[in-house]
């Protein structure tokens, strides 16, 4: 299983008139744990596009649990718990780490804010046809599991 986190500050643009971050903001914070993940077991998006394989959403899950707010700060926790085929589906939840914020509640710090999942595609880039996953990305996964 491949399992990697990260964090996140709100920032006052992502969230609406009530003060809290606007829910289709979670979807972005999936991706920026996505995003981070692929990093750090050494596959960025940009190599994997690079030789010519693209990733595009296939779907989203999202369930939301307790609101966010600017000055929170969010771990995203992302993982992976089956080696990818020719679909990747990447489990993501969203805790609240620490707030600066004065309406969070001591109680509110660790909840689960969403969680949810993205399932993601390999198409190759020139046709924009289904493929598996490159072998080079699968050698550098297959470790994981």
């Amino acid at each position: 299983m491949i399992q990697t986190e990260c964090t996140i500050d709100v920032r006052y643009y992502e969230t609406d008139l009530m003060g809290i971050v606007h829910h289709s903001n979670y979807i972005r914070y999936f991706e920026y744990g996505r995003i981070k993940m692929l990093e750090e077991i050494g596959l960025p998006i940009s190599e994997i596009e690079g030789r010519g394989v693209m990733l595009p959403v296939v779907s989203t899950f999202c369930t939301y649990k307790t609101p966010s707010r600017m000055g929170e700060t969010l771990r995203i926790i992302s993982s992976v718990e089956s080696m990818p085929m020719a679909k990747m589906k990447i489990k993501t939840r969203i805790v609240k780490e620490s707030s600066q914020n004065p309406e969070t509640l001591p109680a509110e710090i660790g909840a689960t804010v969403a969680e949810g999942e993205v399932v993601i595609g390999f198409i190759k880039a020139d046709t924009r046809r289904p493929c598996r996953i490159p072998d080079y990305a699968a050698e550098i996964m297959q470790k994981y599991f």
